[in-house]
């Protein structure tokens, strides 16, 4: 089982499901899409009493990005690593390749 730490609101957290954050991550893609709905009618202006909410969707959306690519790699070292083992463990019991 893959698992990471980071830390939210200043408190370490253990994950080993990323799920919530995928989805999470899906829910920010669906309201940046619903704000940039009709952008290409208008110009960049119409958006302006938007940016806040916008940053701010750009940055959670950065960070679970971020969080979700690293629990992957940790999912693929995990797996490079038992794989070794294996290897080790059919050796040992007199197995050969």
């Amino acid at each position: 089982m893959s698992r990471i730490t980071i830390t939210e609101n200043g408190i370490d957290k253990i994950v080993t499901d990323i799920a919530p954050y995928r989805a999470e991550r899906e829910g920010v893609l669906a309201k940046l899409t619903h704000i940039y709905a009709d952008f290409e009618k208008g110009p960049v202006e119409t958006l302006a009493s938007s940016e806040q909410e916008i940053v701010d969707l750009v940055n959670r959306y950065n960070v679970l990005t971020d969080l979700i690519e690293r629990f992957d790699e940790a999912g693929i070292r995990r797996a490079n690593i038992l794989a070794g083992w294996a290897i080790v463990k059919q050796h040992c019991a007199g197995g050969s390749a």
